[in-house]
């Protein structure tokens, strides 16, 4: 950058900064881009605060001045109110006049730009109060008035020494914001992989449960309880499936009378046919299920069946009253017996082995380690798909934070017109251990 160059030589500016002294480094060179401006500073310093004092003298004649006796009485009730307010603002002006103690340029930048905007604000409330006050004043409206006017070419004297210096001041003051938010972005990477660390010391405790109750399963199931449990399962399923074939059997043994059941029952239904209630509760008993018969005097319920067509031959025609008659008999003087007894025993002794089962606590152990090993994984795995995450947001951060670094070495590059070496920090040999 020429401009720098010829302001002050490249050697001037150190080529090695420490981002903790930044601050130092940017008022070397704020100091040697804006030379003399300091003196100058102070210099019109004095200026503003002889006008200010000498424009609040000015203020007071004005306000105390009286009119010409010859003036027209309507130019002096119009310019008297003017007055007074020409006057509010005038004073309200010198009050906000702060000349500060600091000569850099930020401090005058803002000390002007304040200034110049009370300014503004104070002529254009008095320019209409000046038109008519002169009128009647017209000595100390000039006074006045050629006080603003050296007010307002000191404070531009003010700032001549960094005008033309626009976009090096905003480069200036962008480097702040850029250094802030360098800093944000590691601390925040700091505080994630602050969490990455505890939520892995977190996955290796869950590791080391799971590893733990793994091996206390394997042993459990090692022991003789456990072998015995074993035999008890298979054996109570080998009972349970032996005693739903015998069911089915029942089932498919009563179907052959179920449409003339089905029938009794409609009759009864439609009137045409009245069963008794015990009739009817044979009936139905058998139709929804032949096995919860077996519970109650399935003989008694069939001879009732029995009796109710052989008494009504109209109910059933003669074909199917036979074979439903025969199939009855069938049953009756058949295996029912043997299949309520072998019912009854298989039911027993399914009681038995699950009795023995209960008396077993292998398996509440077991199943107490089976669910502490799923909950350890299930929380091991909620742990490493939020350690995934965390790491991917490690990642935008620390490429977000190259990216602002890169942005601060190209703004003090600017100003230093040669490379600068910015010593952030050990950041890269902390990325390769965490990695």
């Amino acid at each position: 950058m020429k401009w720098l160059n010829r302001i002050l030589g490249k050697a001037e500016i150190p080529s090695t900064v420490a981002f903790d002294g930044i601050d130092t480094w940017l008022e070397m060179v704020s100091k040697s881009l804006f030379r003399g401006l300091s003196t100058n500073a102070e210099q019109l310093y004095e200026e503003i605060r002889a006008i200010r004092e000498r424009l609040k003298q000015k203020t007071s004649e004005l306000q105390d001045a009286e009119p010409d006796e010859t003036m027209p009485a309507p130019i002096a009730k119009i310019g008297l109110p003017n007055r007074d307010k020409m006057v509010k603002h005038l004073y309200s002006l010198t009050e906000k006049i702060s000349i500060p103690t600091q000569t850099d340029y930020k401090t005058v930048l803002s000390f002007y730009r304040i200034t110049n905007s009370n300014m503004e604000f104070a002529f254009g409330k008095s320019s209409k109060n000046i038109y008519y006050v002169r009128s009647l004043f017209p000595d100390e409206v000039k006074e006045v008035v050629a006080d603003l006017h050296q007010l307002r070419t000191v404070l531009n004297q003010l700032i001549t020494p960094v005008k033309g210096k626009e976009s090096q001041i905003m480069d200036l003051e962008r480097v702040p914001e850029i250094v802030g938010d360098i800093k944000d972005l590691k601390s925040r990477i700091e505080k994630e992989k602050e969490n990455v660390c505890e939520q892995e010391e977190e996955c290796s405790a869950l590791e080391g449960r799971i590893e733990t109750e793994g091996k206390r399963l394997r042993l459990i199931e090692e022991e003789e309880e456990w072998m015995r449990f074993k035999e008890l399962e298979t054996e109570l399923t080998s009972l349970e499936e032996e005693l739903n074939a015998l069911e089915s059997d029942v089932s498919k043994l009563f179907s052959p009378i179920n449409k003339a059941l089905n029938l009794l029952k409609k009759q009864d239904e439609t009137g045409r046919h009245t069963l008794t209630p015990e009739e009817r509760r044979a009936v139905s008993s058998i139709l929804t299920s032949p096995i919860r018969a077996f519970g109650e005097d399935i003989n008694e319920f069939l001879l009732s069946i029995k009796n109710i067509i052989e008494g009504d031959p109209s109910i059933l025609k003669e074909r199917k009253r036979d074979k439903t008659l025969t199939w009855i008999n069938h049953l009756l003087n058949g295996e029912l017996p043997a299949i309520k007894g072998k019912r009854e025993l298989l039911q027993s002794r399914i009681a038995e082995v699950k009795g023995k089962l209960s008396d077993l606590t292998i398996l509440k152990d077991r199943k107490e380690t089976e669910q502490s090993i799923v909950s350890a994984k299930a929380q091991l795995t909620r742990l490493q798909e939020g350690i995934d995450r965390t790491k991917k947001h490690i990642v935008s951060l620390e490429e977000e934070l190259t990216e602002k670094e890169r942005l601060l070495l190209e703004v003090l590059e600017g100003f230093a017109g040669k490379m600068i070496d910015v010593k952030f920090d050990t950041r890269e040999n902390e990325n390769k251990s965490f990695n």
